[in-house]
C-alpha cells in the first residue's frame, strides 16, 4: 500500500528526533567517557609516580645513612640476587655515586641506556628529577634524587618501573570505556526508537482524526452548496428577483461555485493524505493537451483582463494521466490569470528537453518572494498582496499541482526574479510517439 503524506511526515519526524536525540547522547557520552578515561588515567600515572617516589626516596634515606670505608662505599652490590635473570623485574632502584657510576644494581636490571645523565643533571641542580625516558626498547618512568651527608654530594638514587603494565592496563580502560558507551548507545537508540514511535502515535492519531473530519465535513458541505447554486440559478431564471437584485443572485451563484470547487479540493487532499493519487499514464502528446486548455481558459482569463498565449515546438510527447495532465494544467494557468495585472499575458510553453517534457506557464504578476517558493505549494497558503481578480483562491491548488506531478513521477518548480512575474516549470517523463498518441492528437 502506498504511503500517505502524513506517513511520510511523521518518519521524517521520527527520523529527525531519533536524528537529534542520538546526537546529543553520542555528544553526552563521548564527553563522559573521555572525562572518566581522562581522570582514570591520571590517577593511574599518579598512583605509578607515588609508587616509585617513595621506593627512591626509602633507599636515599638507607644511602644516606651507610658509611664509606677506604676503598669506596660498603655494600656495594648487597641484596643482589645473582641468579635472576637479567631484566625480570618490572622496578628497579640504581645507587650511583658521584660520577654516576653504578654502585648498586639490587634488581640487576640491565643498563643499556642508564643511568639517564640529564636526570642526574637536573636532580644535582633541583633537588630531584620526574620524567619518562626509553632505554632498552621500553618507556621508563625515572625519579633521581641526590645523596648528601654531612653537607656534601655522595652520590645518586635512581629508580624506575616499566610502564609496559601501566600502558596496558590504560589501554584496557580506554577499551573498557568505549566498549560501555557503545553499549549504552545501541541501548539508548533502540530505547530513542521505541519513545519516539510511541510520542508520535498521538500526532499520528490527531492527523488521522483530522482527516475524517476534513473528508466528512467536506461530504457534507457538497450537497448544501450544490442545492445553494441550484436554487440561485432557479431564481435568476425564473426572473423571481427584482433586476437590482440579479447581481446578488449571480455572487450566489459564484461563491457557491467556489464552494464547491474548495469541497472538491478538500475531498481530494483527504484521499491524497492516506493514499498515493490514482494515475493512469500514457504517452500523450503535451503539446496538442496545453493548446486546448489554452483555448478553453481563454474566456475566463479575458474576463479578468489577462490574455493567454501557447508556443510549442511541434508535438512534445510525456508519459502522464490525461485528466491529470489538464487539471494541472487548469491549475497553473488559473493561479497564473488570478495573480496577473490586466492588460498583460500569461504564456504557457511546451518542450522537450531530453528525457522530459517541459511545461512552463509564465506570469507578469509582481513574482514571489525567495523565502516562499517551497511553501506556496504546501496546503491553504496563500501570499498576502499578491491575488489580483476575484476574493482570492483557497490555497490548495498548487498543493493539488505537486500532489499530481509527483504521482506522475516527475517535478514541480517555480522560479521569480523578483517584480518580474512568475514561472511556473513541470518536468515529465518524456516518451516517443505511438499510434495511440497520434490518434489522440487527431481527435
Amino acid at each position: 500500500m502506498p504511503i500517505g503524506t502524513t506517513e511520510r511526515l511523521l518518519r521524517r519526524t521520527r527520523r529527525r528526533l531519533f536524528a537529534v536525540t542520538m546526537a546529543l547522547l553520542t555528544l553526552l557520552v563521548v564527553g563522559v567517557g573521555a572525562a572518566t578515561a581522562v581522570v582514570a588515567l591520571r590517577v593511574l600515572d599518579s598512583d605509578v609516580d607515588h609508587a616509585l617516589i617513595e621506593a627512591v626516596d626509602a633507599r636515599a634515606a638507607v644511602a644516606v645513612n651507610e658509611t664509606r670505608g677506604d676503598n669506596g662505599p660498603v655494600d656495594t652490590d648487597a641484596g643482589a640476587d645473582p641468579d635472576r635473570p637479567t631484566g625480570q623485574s618490572d622496578t628497579f632502584v640504581l645507587v650511583l655515586d658521584t660520577s654516576g657510576q653504578v654502585v648498586e644494581n639490587r634488581s640487576n636490571y640491565p643498563m643499556t641506556g642508564l643511568p639517564d645523565r640529564p636526570a642526574l643533571t637536573v636532580a644535582a641542580q633541583d633537588g630531584q628529577d620526574l620524567r619518562t625516558i626509553s632505554a632498552n626498547g621500553v618507556e621508563l618512568r625515572l625519579y633521581t634524587v641526590p645523596i648528601t651527608r654531612d653537607g656534601q654530594a655522595a652520590g645518586f638514587v635512581q629508580g624506575g618501573i616499566r610502564l609496559d603494565l601501566h600502558d596496558r592496563i590504560a589501554r584496557t580502560l580506554v577499551f573498557a570505556i568505549a566498549a560501555v558507551g557503545a553499549v549504552g548507545l545501541v541501548g539508548a537508540a533502540l530505547i530513542t526508537l521505541l519513545v519516539t514511535g510511541r510520542a508520535l502515535r498521538p500526532v499520528r492519531e490527531g492527523f488521522e482524526a483530522q482527516r475524517r473530519f476534513v473528508a466528512d465535513a467536506s461530504h457534507e458541505l457538497r450537497t448544501p452548496a450544490a442545492l445553494i447554486r441550484a436554487n440561485a440559478e432557479v431564481i435568476e431564471r425564473e426572473g423571481l428577483v427584482a433586476e437590482d437584485g440579479r447581481p446578488l443572485v449571480e455572487d450566489i451563484v459564484a461563491e457557491a461555485d467556489r464552494l464547491g470547487l474548495l469541497v472538491g479540493d478538500l475531498l481530494q487532499l483527504a484521499a491524497w493524505d492516506e493514499t498515493q493519487l490514482a494515475v493512469a499514464p500514457i504517452t500523450l502528446d503535451a503539446a496538442s493537451l496545453a493548446a486546448d486548455t489554452v483555448r478553453g481558459a481563454t474566456a475566463l482569463a479575458a474576463e479578468r483582463g489577462v490574455g493567454l498565449s501557447h508556443e510549442a515546438d511541434g508535438p512534445v510527447y510525456a508519459r502522464a494521466d490525461r485528466d491529470r495532465f489538464v487539471q494541472l494544467l487548469l491549475i497553473l494557468v488559473d493561479n497564473a490569470v488570478d495573480h496577473s495585472p490586466r492588460g498583460t499575458t500569461v504564456t504557457v510553453r511546451v518542450r522537450r528537453a531530453g528525457p522530459q517534457a517541459v511545461v512552463e506557464v509564465e506570469d507578469q504578476g509582481p513574482g514571489i518572494p525567495p523565502d516562499a517558493r517551497e511553501r506556496i505549494f504546501e496546503p491553504f497558503t496563500r501570499l498576502h498582496g499578491t491575488t489580483r481578480h476575484g476574493s482570492g483562491g483557497t490555497g490548495l491548488g498548487l498543493a493539488i499541482a505537486r500532489r499530481i506531478t509527483d504521482a506522475m513521477h516527475g517535478t514541480i518548480s517555480v522560479a521569480s526574479p523578483e517584480g518580474a512575474g512568475a514561472r511556473f516549470t513541470v518536468a515529465l517523463p518524456a516518451a516517443e510517439p505511438t499510434a495511440a498518441a497520434d490518434g489522440d492528437e487527431a481527435d
